[in-house]
């Protein structure tokens, strides 16, 4: 697993993990644009790339597009916020090389000279952002448990998604997570309406992790989405009092005491985490039955042996 991470001076002091520097913005017409090369990328990886901008002066951030470039071939993903006319003109994603969903990338044959490019709408450079970019294999075989303790002295605010309309109460645990996040770093916001936010208007869903971290940053909490293999970055993100909103998918069984027996995909807030045990808000959850512990070695396996993604939202 390796995250290049670039940000302002503000937002990289906020930010619970180390920055590598400011990012160098050049214009492009009526946009911004940044080029990064990556190191060679090998089949089996998973590309995550992330961008935070707040708003500014009451404005909504400005549309954003990442497109993965080698050679003479691109791959772009949906802008951010997407919209059905983008996705309907899109080329059919047919490469054997890339497959490119909603919010990354697959790589499944190498890439000796990769490089992402991040075009902002905007006419000047952004004066607040945080870019992250994670790869990492797309499966880990091995995966441990934390080897120490970490965490907040307190859960965050808990709240159940299962509370909702019934139409999307299945549907909203990203946006229930950054709900209970932003109420843990006590941002006003109305719950529902930061879900409506979070939906993505192509597809619908509201599981877009690029549409989460705009609704954060749109109240000041301007973060990234990272992927990880093991739990030492983690928890020095928890150790910073910073939860995590962890990304998990299990077969049936394979995490006791959830209150999902499967999924394919689902969000909670991991507040603390142990060698036995991690501490979670599940919004998957009944009204009361939010905050819960999951079994170290089970809710590892759940998160870190795919994809391993998390949203990181600091105060």
């Amino acid at each position: 697993m390796t995250t290049r991470r670039l940000a302002d001076p503000a937002s990289a002091a906020r930010y619970p993990l180390p920055v590598d520097g400011a990012a160098d913005w050049t214009a492009a017409g009526a946009r911004q644009q940044l080029r990064l090369p990556l190191p060679a990328l090998r089949a089996g990886t998973l590309l995550v790339p992330s961008l935070a901008l707040p708003a500014s002066d009451g404005a909504d951030p400005p549309r954003h597009r990442w497109t993965l470039c080698s050679g003479d071939r691109a791959w772009p993903l949906p802008p951010v916020p997407s919209d059905p006319a983008d996705v309907a003109a899109a080329p059919a994603d047919t490469h054997p090389d890339v497959s490119r969903h909603v919010d990354c990338f697959r790589i499944h044959r190498g890439i000796e000279y990769p490089v992402l490019e991040l075009d902002v709408d905007s006419a000047t450079p952004p004066a607040g952002y945080l870019v992250a970019v994670s790869w990492r294999p797309f499966t880990v075989i091995e995966v441990t448990a934390p080897a120490r303790h970490a965490g907040l002295a307190a859960a965050p605010p808990p709240r159940s998604q299962m509370t909702a309309p019934a139409a999307i109460a299945p549907r909203i645990c990203s946006p229930t997570c950054v709900s209970m996040v932003l109420d843990l770093w006590r941002r006003p916001h109305d719950w529902l309406t930061l879900c409506d936010e979070c939906r993505d208007p192509a597809t619908g869903m509201y599981g877009v992790w690029p549409m989460a971290l705009r609704a954060a940053a749109r109240r000041g909490s301007v973060g990234a989405v990272e992927t990880f293999t093991d739990w030492d970055a983690p928890l020095r993100v928890l150790e910073a009092g910073v939860p995590l909103v962890t990304s998990i998918r299990f077969e049936a069984d394979e995490l006791p005491g959830a209150p999902l027996t499967d999924t394919g995909g689902h969000l909670v807030v991991v507040y603390g985490a142990g060698p036995a045990e991690v501490a979670v808000c599940d919004p998957a959850a009944a009204e009361g039955e939010v905050v819960r512990v999951y079994p170290a070695a089970a809710f590892s396996r759940a998160w870190l042996r795919q994809r391993g993604a998390a949203y990181i939202l600091p105060a």
